[in-house]
């Protein structure tokens, strides 16, 4: 009978681990960040391409929106960006990923600085 009772323990353990919606899942949809100086917005399809731009608050001289697009995934604990654009001088960015809840998640920068998004719905 305990057999029984720790085999069925195990199962509703596991059951309860594999409903966790992985970290891809949670960040696919449209995000919203907001500084003293400038706003930004970014879609995560579950394709694994993005959209995004942001324009600034205070700047009269710079384009109202600054797009850039690309494609994304998780590696490990990190969001890695590989932005579109000129072929000989790809970008790419890894950012420390941490979702906080399901509507914001914070990322973190190589020299510590970290941002925290909010999903828009």
């Amino acid at each position: 009978m305990l057999l029984r009772i720790l085999a069925f323990s195990s199962c509703c353990a596991l059951a309860l681990v594999a409903c966790e919606r992985s970290a891809e899942s949670t960040l696919v949809g449209t995000w919203q960040v907001t500084t003293a100086e400038n706003v930004g917005k970014i879609r995560f399809d579950a394709n694994h391409t993005f959209t995004g731009g942001e324009w600034s608050l205070t700047a009269t001289h710079q384009p109202p929106v600054i797009p850039d697009d690309g494609q994304w995934h998780i590696r490990g604990s990190r969001l890695v960006l590989d932005f579109r654009g000129d072929a000989h001088d790809p970008k790419r960015s890894e950012l420390v990923f941490t979702a906080r809840d399901k509507d914001h998640i914070v990322l973190g920068q190589p020299s510590g600085l970290e941002t925290t998004l909010e999903r828009l719905k």
